[in-house]
């Protein structure tokens, strides 16, 4: 058996490990994974590192959300859920600082066995409110949403992304008299965030802060000769000490009831609970619950979440989009080699990406080819498998960025290939071994201060990550490393850049011994519980790329046929789940909008193609691409949206939030040739600043912000005179951003 212990992980297309010559020294030390250059990304990628935060990304290593003693600094620290009491109703409360509202309901917490039937846990609930009451007949009920994980936090996507959903699926202009307007819902499942009781292992917060700096310094598998057993220990030892606190606890332990069939039956409840308190809201006294159906919207794990609900309930759906699918069958068998049959693809896109941007990405030349600028990225990577790069700075102290460093940078960026330019910079900077500029505004992960909030959910890292997916999965704790070994290699066969990384996951698992009173899937594919062959009362819609990091193409079409009747489209391009392409798709987001404002689904395989610089486009249905697939057909159209009606009386809106909505659509469109032009800056950093600060300038003109003008009442004006007034706010942000690409360069 090949020696695993003894080699790095390469990336694509670098020689066999065996060709190497055995490393038999001790490792350099790893810090931090990452952390020092996400913060130096900033703004860049801020937004989407928010959203995906939840996801996937975050269970490479076992971090506290919010480290001890780290100043706060949140806008809403004022806002605290210690105020919130459980109630076996709905009661919502406005919350944090955007108009959300905020609720903790009290749920049964077990559904399945009748052990402690008197105890309940305490689902925390933020709610984006529709833009109608909820007495207007287009008022279209809650859509609930879950970033994925296992363990992300839905209040904190809906915070931090629930406008935007809510702007994806409602009318478009032109629309408004009879289309429907939701509320978008999100909640910490069970076990998770500010859920209680809050899934942990460890004693204290000092405690679990400490373990985690121990995992964290110790480094990937592949990064020395001694990571694997080490690791090993370190996970095994840590399944321990956890069991034992479980067995020790007079409580029942929350850890038993997390798995994704409880959370499936807490989202029905949920929206029995909603409808229930629309209804009061309403003076309807005929209330049933039977008849309500779930709106919900996953990424990533959330379509695992939602493909286990329409297992359970078929016949209360009402709409599903599930975005980055999961094969169910790997997940539940906690094999891992599904998920991966794309990440190369992926990888290659950065390669490709590059050659055409030519001289703007600091890897290419008029001469170079694609493989040219691979080999010459694999030997930067090789670089610091035992020369990692010092970092000095006068406020933070030092620090070193290792391999480990690196290679969780190409699979975070594999996530979101907007950040590809910033994995070039990086890279070039390791090429030129001059890091310090990179660690200015790091984050102090690892240093005790004053100031800091008291003790939250968040703190035991990647807990309710391991209560769930392993919980989920066949029981991993009989596996041998010998096994694991052998396993390892298989993942690291699949995908060199990622196989390393993602094999901690099943680590994890072969040492976790806490398992759920029930869960759902089956044993192997014949006896899978996962599909309705009977279909479900709405068709589920199926959202994947052709280039996803972590939940290919192949796993949407095997889950599409295990639900006769639901659709599938697909987005040609790279990153993780539809909106983690380089640009947006108004094809995709069309058709998702449609879906939910009619329940029509998209031609089976539409294929939509992102906006953006001609060089992100994948091509996959031209025979002359690299990416090219023949199993694709046709791409279809992007949508001409109308932005251009001149009599917005049209749109019977008699409100100030409707207006405002209007306004928001039009700063889109307006804002459009902006960006297009701010994306065509090849690789350019200030072009990706550029396109985020537009949209600054434009929400900034919708408020009136620094422009000279007060918030408007929408009852001092006639509704033309204000939406005209409007346009000339807008002119003068576009004079602005005019201005704002001059000082760029462009």
């Amino acid at each position: 058996m090949r020696d695993y212990r003894s080699i790095h992980t390469p990336l694509l297309g670098e020689k066999d490990p065996e060709e190497r010559s055995t490393r038999n020294g001790g490792k350099a030390e790893e810090s931090t994974p990452l952390k020092k250059l996400v913060a130096a990304m900033g703004m860049l990628w801020l937004f989407w590192y928010m959203i995906m935060e939840g996801t996937l990304v975050k269970i490479i290593f076992p971090e506290p959300s919010r480290p001890i003693g780290r100043p706060v600094s949140h806008p809403w620290k004022s806002f605290s859920w210690d105020n919130f009491e459980g109630s076996e109703n709905l009661e919502f409360r406005p919350c944090y600082e955007k108009d959300l509202q905020c609720a903790k309901l009290l749920l049964p917490l077990d559904y399945f066995n009748g052990t402690y039937p008197n105890r309940t846990v305490s689902i925390a609930i933020t709610k984006v409110p529709a833009k109608v009451p909820v007495s207007d007949s287009r008022y279209g009920g809650p859509v609930l949403v879950n970033p994925g994980g296992p363990g992300g936090s839905g209040v904190y996507f809906a915070r931090a992304a629930g406008s935007m959903f809510q702007w994806q699926i409602a009318p478009a202009p032109g629309s408004f008299k009879d289309g429907k307007f939701y509320d978008i819902i999100g909640f910490d499942p069970r076990g998770i965030a500010f859920s209680e009781p809050a899934a942990r292992c460890m004693p204290d917060e000092p405690t679990a802060f400490d373990w985690y700096l121990r995992q964290a310094t110790e480094g990937m598998l592949g990064s020395s000769d001694a990571a694997l057993s080490r690791l090993w220990s370190m996970n095994h030892a840590f399944g321990a000490s956890c069991k034992q606190n479980s067995d020790a606890a007079e409580d029942p332990d929350i850890k038993q009831y997390m798995s994704t069939a409880s959370v499936a039956t807490d989202m029905i409840k949920i929206a029995e609970k909603h409808a229930e308190w629309v209804a009061e809201q309403n003076n309807v006294t005929d209330f049933n619950r039977d008849d309500v159906k779930l709106q919900y919207w996953g990424f990533s794990y959330g379509t695992y979440l939602g493909s286990t609900f329409a297992s359970m309930y078929p016949d209360r759906i009402a709409r599903m989009v599930l975005d980055g699918v999961v094969n169910v069958y790997d997940y539940d068998n906690s094999l891992g080699q599904g998920s991966l049959h794309d990440t190369e693809k992926d990888l290659k896109s950065f390669y490709s990406y590059c050659k055409a941007a030519g001289s703007t990405c600091p890897f290419t030349s008029p001469t170079s080819s694609i493989q040219d600028i691979e080999l010459r990225v694999q030997s930067i990577v090789q670089s610091l498998y035992h020369n990692p790069i010092m970092i000095a700075t006068r406020d933070y102290g030092p620090d070193i960025f290792t391999y480990t460093d690196v290679m969780t940078l190409i699979f975070i960026t594999l996530y979101v290939p907007k950040l590809f330019p910033w994995l070039a910079f990086v890279l070039s900077s390791v090429e030129d071994r001059a890091l310090d500029g990179l660690s200015v505004g790091r984050p102090q992960n690892h240093v005790y201060q004053c100031d800091f909030d008291p003790i939250d959910q968040w703190i035991d890292g990647n807990v309710a990550q391991m209560a769930v997916l392993c919980g989920d999965g066949l029981d991993q704790t009989s596996t041998t490393l010998s096994e694991f070994e052998q396993y390892w290699q298989q993942l690291h066969t699949i995908s060199p850049s990622v196989g390393s990384l993602w094999a901690m996951l099943r680590m994890e698992c072969a040492s976790w011994p806490i398992k759920p009173l029930y869960r759902f899937g089956g044993t192997d594919k014949s006896d899978s519980k996962f599909g309705a062959a009977n279909g479900t009362s709405h068709p589920i819609l199926w959202v994947s790329s052709t280039a996803d990091p972590v939940t290919p193409l192949a796993s949407a079409r095997l889950m599409q046929a295990r639900f006769p009747g639901s659709g599938l489209l697909i987005q040609d391009s790279a990153g993780h789940c539809s909106f983690g392409s380089v640009e947006p798709s108004p094809c995709t987001i069309a058709r998702v909008q449609k879906y939910f404002q009619s329940g029509e689904l998209p031609d089976q395989d539409t294929i939509c193609v992102p906006e953006g610089a001609p060089w992100f486009a994948l091509n996959s249905t031209d025979p002359d691409s690299p990416f090219y697939d023949p199993e694709l057909g046709p791409p279809a159209e992007n949508p001409k949206i109308p932005f251009d009606e001149k009599n917005p009386d049209d749109y019977n809106l008699d409100n100030e939030d409707m207006l405002l909505y209007l306004h928001e659509r039009r700063v889109n469109a307006a804002a459009k040739k902006i960006r297009r032009w701010a994306a065509a800056q090849p690789h350019s950093l200030g072009g990706s600043l550029v396109s985020r600060k537009v949209r600054g300038l434009v929400m900034d003109a919708v408020r009136g912000d620094e422009y000279g003008f007060p918030e408007y009442d929408a009852g001092d004006f006639p509704l033309g005179e204000e939406f005209w007034r409007f346009e000339g706010r807008l002119n003068r942000a576009e004079g602005d951003m005019n201005r704002l690409g001059g000082s760029f360069g462009f």
